[in-house]
């Protein structure tokens, strides 16, 4: 008498080892093609990064700035503004803004484009009442991403056209009270 014993082996079959790999094959593609798109996103995001992050923040200074102002004028540099020569009427690379005090006294600011250090920056002056010269060094910067920013006044509007790192343009508009 012939005993048969069933014999067990492990493993799997052709079928089923056809369809693991297809089925992690189709999952790679499917996370490949998820990071690719969190790639592409994640570019475009940063693109406009000079627009999400530093223009509301301009914005708000130099509404602030312009608003508080008594008067402006444009200068084509912060050299020709110090010395309240040659105003123009567009292109200008400098503002100089005057702001009347309470006490009846006015004092003065420069906000202006330039390259410092082979960096471009929008710099701020500010020469208090009383004293007689300008700072060398700016109060403080306002932004040091625009790749541009041009100050005019040719229709009537105090226009203030900035120019951002990827070539994105922002134009404020406003005058002094």
């Amino acid at each position: 008498m012939k005993r048969h014993e069933t014999q067990h082996r492990s493993g799997f079959t052709l079928v089923e080892m056809t369809l693991a790999v297809a089925m992690s094959l189709g999952i790679a593609f499917a996370v490949i093609g998820l990071l690719q798109q969190h790639l592409s996103f994640t570019r475009a995001i940063s693109r406009f990064q000079f627009i999400r992050d530093d223009a509301p923040q301009i914005n708000t200074l130099l509404t602030t700035l312009v608003n508080k102002a008594d008067s402006y004028r444009i200068y084509g540099n912060r050299a020709n503004a110090i010395s309240s020569t040659s105003a123009v009427r567009q292109d200008g690379r400098a503002l100089r803004l005057r702001f009347r005090d309470p006490d009846g006294t006015t004092s003065h600011a420069i906000v202006s484009f330039e390259n410092q250090n082979g960096k471009n920056r929008l710099n701020f002056y500010f020469r208090n009442t009383g004293q007689t010269s300008w700072p060398s060094t700016p109060s403080w910067t306002i932004s040091s991403r625009p790749k541009l920013v041009d100050f005019s006044n040719h229709t009537g509007i105090l226009l203030i056209a900035i120019t951002g790192p990827d070539n994105e343009e922002i134009t404020y508009a406003g005058n002094p009270h």
